[in-house]
């Protein structure tokens, strides 16, 4: 198949393979992904459930998120908090044997206060927040069979972390139309994982075992810009640079057999201890939007460019050495947003839909791990895009006595891509309940 590749490694940690050096990016690139770098997003059951198309809306303490600039725009003080709930499942099939896998995962979604302060002329607001932007939850079972040996390999991955930032913002109004605002943001994820290759032909059986645990600090900028068109219509504008990000960890690999025929019954190696420093640059992020309210019904809608082909590490561009027609690892991302929120009259309540488009931005797939030699080999072929990543998203909110306001949000979607050796499905459906009190 074109453009399959099998790198040789001494562990299975995703952030430890030993890649030849024309190859180590395309291992680096795989590591993001599964890190959930590739996929950031927002927070809060009201943005979520209309498909996080906030960027001209953000006239709560989400501004802190999604455009600084909307902070300007808000009268009370105002105190939020969430938990968010996740289902997924993961699908397998490598030459035409499958396994399935699901997992439930339940976190903080976020807390933020927003304060404002009057002064002459104007609006200034003050926030500070912590969101869930992303996760690195993943429990993943891959079986696969190689007749030509014959041999049989199963890797099992069980990881757990989530990716927070820390927004520390201001938003203030240089005109009655106009608003700006900036937020600095820390990064912060701390991600535990273990893989095990399990590996048998007709001499014998090997399991390599990795544990490993990472901690990673980030950096980045927001700048928002919020300009009211007229009373009912809003643009909002957001640049995010660059973010820093700089990976700490370590493992341990085990590594034990047992032979079927001979003099020898088994073997158990000394651990093998490796560390872990990684300094990534992910790419800036241009992102526009437009609501406008027609009667009771609230429509917005976000277009966002990423050119993650621009991501480094330790300075340098992840290229892709052993495919000269696509050099980049990483391939550039238009996302696209839309949402609704109709205000029921005479009553408190407001319901919310949404919609997002967010495509792949990696086309290689780590398609399973053998053993030979007694070194581990990661098979690894470029994917075929089956189906994108979509999620469909609903919710509502009520306002209670006019100072608290409880949200729901529901959403579900997927992706599938394949590579002709292997192919791999994902479903996810979330739960994200969200209070905010206002005085």
């Amino acid at each position: 198949m074109h453009g399959k590749t099998a790198f040789a490694a001494i562990a299975a940690a995703v952030l430890a393979f030993a890649f030849s050096p024309a190859s180590a990016d395309v291992g680096s690139g795989i590591a993001l992904e599964r890190l959930g770098l590739l996929s950031v997003r927002g927070s809060g059951a009201r943005p979520l459930s209309m498909g996080n198309a906030y960027t001209a809306i953000s006239d709560d303490a989400f501004a802190l998120l999604f455009n600084p600039a909307g902070l300007a725009r808000m009268k009370e003080m105002e105190l939020s908090f969430g938990l968010h709930h996740a289902r997924r499942e993961l699908r397998n099939d490598y030459l035409g044997t499958s396994a399935d896998q699901t997992g439930s995962y339940t976190s903080l979604d976020h807390i933020a206060l927003a304060y404002p302060y009057s002064r002459y002329r104007g609006g200034i607001v003050f926030g500070f927040g912590i969101f869930r932007v992303g996760s690195s939850d993943l429990e993943s079972l891959r079986n696969g069979y190689l007749a030509e040996i014959p041999a049989t390999s199963r890797n099992v991955l069980t990881q757990s972390g989530n990716i927070y930032q820390y927004h520390i913002g201001v938003g203030v109004d240089v005109s009655p139309s106009i608003s700006l605002g900036a937020s600095l943001v820390l990064w912060d994820e701390s991600v535990d994982f273990t893989e095990e290759i399990v590996y048998e032909d007709p001499g014998s059986l090997a399991v390599y075992t990795d544990d490993v645990s990472i901690d990673m600090d980030g950096l980045s900028l927001n700048i928002g810009l919020m300009i009211e068109l007229f009373e009912d219509a809003k643009i909002g504008l957001l640049f995010t640079s660059p973010a820093w990000i700089s990976y700490y960890g370590e493992g341990v690999t085990n590594y034990e057999g047992t032979y079927y025929e001979g003099p020898y019954s088994g073997w158990t190696s000394d651990p093998s201890y490796g560390l872990i420093d990684e300094d990534y640059t992910l790419p800036m992020q241009l992102r526009g939007g437009v609501s406008a309210r027609l009667a009771y019904l609230l429509l917005s809608a976000d277009l966002s460019y990423i050119d993650y082909s621009q991501t480094k590490k330790n300075g340098q561009r992840l290229v892709d050495e052993l495919s000269p027609d696509r050099p980049s690892v990483l391939d550039a991302a238009w996302n696209f947003y839309a949402g609704a929120e109709l205000t029921v009259p005479n009553v408190p309540l407001r319901i919310r839909g949404g919609y997002s488009y967010m495509p792949l931005s990696l086309s290689t797939i780590e398609e399973i791990v053998f053993i030979e030699n007694d070194q581990l080999v990661a098979y690894v072929g470029d994917a075929e895009i089956v189906r994108e990543r979509h999620l469909f998203t609903m919710g509502a909110g009520v306002l209670i006595d006019q100072i608290f306001e409880i949200d729901a949000a529901f959403a579900f979607g997927s992706f599938e891509r394949d590579t002709g050796y292997f192919a791999e499905e994902r479903k996810t459906a979330e739960v994200l309940l969200s209070g905010s009190y206002r005085f």
